[in-house]
């Protein structure tokens, strides 16, 4: 996760809002987000399921080479592939040259 302070404000969520969202303890909230405190394995995976969850991802796709593009959301550091196609016209490698 790039920055857990921005990406809190940007959700418009409180630092109490976002604990009571998580279901931990408001202080533990706070040592994440002020302190840059590391999460438990525990509670970095509700934080990682929560974020990706609740995130307005900023796709950041890589330059089409094939069937799928792989994209990196700006703001949670989300991964997911994207078609570089419509299904009804499929990726075709070319072997003519222009």
């Amino acid at each position: 996760m790039n920055c857990l302070k921005s990406w809190v404000g940007e959700q418009g969520l409180t630092v109490r809002d976002f604990a009571l969202e998580l279901n931990v303890p408001l202080k533990t909230a706070q040592d994440w987000i002020y302190r840059g405190v590391a999460p438990s394995p525990q509670n970095r995976d509700k934080l990682t399921d929560y974020v990706f969850t609740h995130c307005a991802h900023h796709w950041v796709i890589a330059v089409p080479d094939g069937p799928v593009s792989e994209g990196v959301c700006q703001r949670c550091g989300n991964q997911k592939q994207f078609q570089n196609s419509l299904p009804d016209r499929p990726w075709r490698v070319s072997s003519k040259v222009v």
